[in-house]
C-alpha cells in the first residue's frame, strides 16, 4: 500500500512527464491490458486509477485540442472513439469522454461567445466535420444548464427557465439537421439527454432509444441516457427505474452479463437517488447487484473504479467479508470508491485494518 501523498504526487507527475508514465488503457473486450503509473515515492509502477486514465487519456486531449483550436485532431480523436475500439479498464468507451471534456470546458472557462465563434470557425473550415455538429450541441446543452444552475427546479427564475429551453430546443435542432445514423453513438446519447430535459413524451424516445441501442448496443451512454428518463425527478419512479435496468440487463448480457444493472443503479446510487439500501422490499436488490459488480470485476479486472464502485455498496450490507476483500483491493485509491457512505465509516463498519487481509 502506498500513502495519499504519493499517490498525489504520482498523479502531478503523469500531468507534466512523458507518456512512458502513463500506460494503454484497455483494448474493447474482457481482458484489458494493466494500465501502469509510477508511484514516485515507492519508485515503482502500480495500476493507475481510472480516474486519472479518464482525464489524460480522454478529456485532457479533447480540451486541449478545443483550446488550442487544433479541429482537425479534434475530428481524428471523433472519429478514432467512435469506432469503439478505444475503451477504458473499466469497459467504457473513450468517446463517452468526448462530451464531457466539451461540457466541463465550456462551463469552466465561461466564455460562451468566444466558444461559438470557435466551433463556427471549426464548421466553416470543416463544413463535413460530424464532430463539429456535435460539439456545436454539446455547446447548448452545456449553456441551458449554465442558465438553468443545479439547484431545485423551484430555485429556476422564469427566465432561467426560457433560456434552458431555448438553449436545449438548439442543441436538438444540431442534432436533428445531422444525419445521427453516420455510423456514431454519441449523438443518440446526447439527443436522448437533450429529448429528456425538453420532456419529450415516452413513445419519442423509447422509439430513438429502440433504434440506437440496436445500431450501437455496447455503448454505455445510451443506456444511462434513456435511464434519466425513468428517474423520480425527471417523471419517472423507482419502480419504473428498477424495470428499465432489468430490460437494459438483459439486453446487454451477451457483454456484460449483469453489468449494466450495476452500471445504471450506481448513478443514482446518492441520497437524493435511489440509493441502495439493502431493504429486500424497495429495488435496487442486492442479489442483482452482486451479480452485476461480480460481472464487471470478471470482465474488466484492472478497473479500479469499478471495484471501488463495489465496495460502496457491500459497505451497506452485512457482508464484511466482501467489504474488506474489495477495501483491500482499493487501499490507496480511496478517493475513486465514490461511497455514499465514507470510506472510514465503512472501514469502522466492517471492522477493515483489523483483520489480516
Amino acid at each position: 500500500m502506498f500513502s495519499k501523498s504519493a499517490f498525489l504526487i504520482a498523479f502531478i507527475s503523469i500531468c507534466t512527464s512523458t507518456q512512458a508514465q502513463v500506460g494503454i488503457s484497455a483494448p474493447p473486450v474482457s481482458s484489458p491490458a494493466l494500465a501502469i503509473c509510477t508511484n514516485l515515492e515507492l519508485q515503482k509502477q502500480v495500476p493507475c486509477p481510472d480516474s486519472a486514465l479518464f482525464f489524460h487519456e480522454g478529456k485532457a486531449l479533447v480540451q486541449r485540442a478545443f483550446n488550442e483550436r487544433q479541429f482537425a485532431t479534434l475530428d481524428t480523436l471523433y472519429d478514432q472513439w467512435c469506432s469503439g475500439k478505444d475503451r477504458f479498464p473499466d469497459g467504457r468507451w473513450k468517446l463517452s469522454q468526448y462530451e464531457a471534456a466539451l461540457h466541463e470546458n465550456f462551463d469552466a472557462w465561461n466564455t460562451w461567445s468566444r466558444d461559438l465563434d470557435a466551433i463556427k470557425s471549426w464548421k466553416s473550415v470543416s463544413p463535413n466535420s460530424a464532430a463539429a455538429i456535435f460539439s456545436e450541441a454539446v455547446y447548448w446543452r452545456a449553456y441551458a444548464w449554465k442558465a438553468r444552475g443545479a439547484d431545485y427546479a423551484s430555485t429556476v427564475s422564469k427566465e432561467g427557465w426560457e433560456l434552458f429551453y431555448e438553449r436545449l430546443s438548439k442543441a436538438e435542432s444540431a442534432l436533428a439537421s445531422s444525419n445521427i445514423s453516420t455510423g456514431c453513438a454519441a449523438p443518440y446519447a446526447l439527443r436522448l439527454s437533450v429529448l429528456t430535459e425538453l420532456g419529450a413524451q415516452e413513445e419519442r424516445l423509447a422509439s430513438l432509444y429502440e433504434e440506437a441501442s440496436r445500431k450501437h448496443p455496447e455503448y454505455h451512454g445510451i443506456y444511462f441516457a434513456m435511464a434519466m428518463h425513468y428517474e423520480p425527478q425527471w417523471g419517472g419512479s423507482a419502480a419504473k427505474y428498477e424495470s428499465f435496468a432489468n430490460k437494459a440487463a438483459e439486453q446487454t448480457k451477451a457483454f456484460e452479463g449483469m453489468g449494466m444493472y450495476a452500471r445504471l443503479y450506481w448513478l443514482v446510487d446518492y441520497h437524493q437517488g435511489i440509493p441502495f439500501t439493502n431493504d429486500p422490499r424497495q429495488a435496487p436488490s442486492w442479489k442483482k447487484l452482486k451479480l452485476g459488480y461480480d460481472d464487471l470485476v470478471r470482465l474488466y479486472p484492472s478497473s479500479i473504479h469499478n471495484i471501488g464502485k463495489y465496495a460502496g455498496v457491500a459497505c451497506r450490507t452485512p457482508d464484511s467479508d466482501l467489504y474488506r476483500k474489495l477495501r483491500t483491493k482499493i487501499a490507496g485509491y480511496e478517493q475513486s470508491a465514490q461511497m455514499v457512505d465514507p470510506v472510514d465509516v465503512c472501514d469502522r463498519r466492517h471492522q477493515w485494518g483489523t483483520s489480516k487481509e
